[in-house]
């Protein structure tokens, strides 16, 4: 018995996948997107599928960034859409999510680099000046604790890099290979407004042809449950495009007073007056990083509503320029 599980067993391990192949380097969000079909999520039913639950990205939790954990925390929320649509769509939106995530792994790892090296410095100087009897051992263990605690943080970073290649790898069907490169993201502009939700209603039950299937099937209850429940996805989905645009202006104003204050306190630094230069620098790059957040939040919800009505979820749609009359 033993050696029949043994056989069975090599022979699986030894069966080839259908795993994606040549997946470029760099790799951009429009190639990535194209792998979705092959993935064999795609081809899972619903209920299977929930079986095999995915774990959620490490940095963009959209529900919690919008309402700014002000809410109880829900994380599921931002995967409730994917009942209304189907698994290769779902599959694409997962792409969208690893993607963004391994760009936010980025900038929280050269972040994180940087802070370390603004704590190193004054440790380094003040061991230097330990052996002239200007500091004492207390100064240098207090700055050593400080630097240890952003070294960690460095450290989380860098392995949070190779994590989140591995969730893209796995949800392009190359878990085999982690992408090293990404391309950067070229959002243009965000559409001002939004259809009237009854529109974005009428839109899905007529163009998403998964859920128009999935409605045709069901009893009169169930098809009643589902409207209801594509009603409450859109209102959501539009309030948190409301609020997004609200903190991308708050966003922008954090930033630009860091900004200032970073360049007054590098300029205490290196007069060697008493800066709390690492700190404003942390700060700098914390809304920076919130910032890039925003958008890429903003830009999964608009392909959330896309993918609602039956629409491609990338590229977004640019908004009509408006015509200039001749004077």
């Amino acid at each position: 018995m033993m050696r029949r599980v043994k056989l069975a067993l090599a022979a699986f391990l030894l069966t080839p996948f259908a795993y994606a192949a040549d997946v470029p380097d760099p790799i951009s969000l429009e190639q990535a997107l194209n792998y979705a079909e092959g993935h064999p999520r795609s081809q899972l039913a619903p209920d299977i599928a929930q079986r095999y639950p995915e774990p959620l990205p490490l940095y963009l939790d959209c529900h919690s960034l919008a309402y700014n954990n002000n809410t109880s925390p829900d994380n599921q929320r931002d995967r409730s859409v994917s009942v209304l649509i189907s698994p290769l769509e779902k599959q694409r939106l997962d792409i969208m999510e690893r993607f963004f995530d391994v760009l936010l792994a980025d900038s929280s790892s050269v972040r994180d680099s940087e802070n370390m090296a603004v704590y190193y410095i004054p440790l380094d100087r003040t061991r230097t000046r330990m052996e002239l009897k200007e500091f004492s051992e207390l100064d240098v263990a207090k700055l050593d604790a400080e630097y240890q605690i952003v070294r960690q943080q460095s450290a989380a970073s860098t392995a949070s890099q190779r994590l989140t290649r591995s969730l893209l790898a796995q949800a392009i069907n190359n878990p085999q290979t982690l992408p090293r490169d990404l391309n950067p993201l070229n959002f243009g502009t965000f559409p001002a407004t939004m259809p009237a939700l009854d529109e974005l209603v009428e839109t899905s039950l007529k163009n998403n042809k998964w859920l128009k299937e999935r409605r045709d099937d069901a009893s009169a209850d169930e098809r009643a449950v589902i409207d209801m429940t594509l009603r409450q996805q859109l209102i959501e989905l539009l309030l948190r495009l409301d609020i997004f645009k609200v903190a991308e202006a708050r966003s922008q104003s954090e930033i630009s007073w860091r900004d200032y204050y970073l360049e007054l306190s590098r300029t205490l630094y290196e007069q060697e007056v008493k800066s709390d230069l690492g700190d404003a620098m942390t700060q700098q790059s914390k809304a920076r990083l919130q910032q890039q957040q925003i958008q890429f939040c903003r830009a999964l919800t608009f392909a959330q509503l896309n993918a609602l009505q039956g629409n491609p979820l990338w590229p977004l749609p640019q908004p009509e320029k408006k015509e200039e009359k001749p004077e």
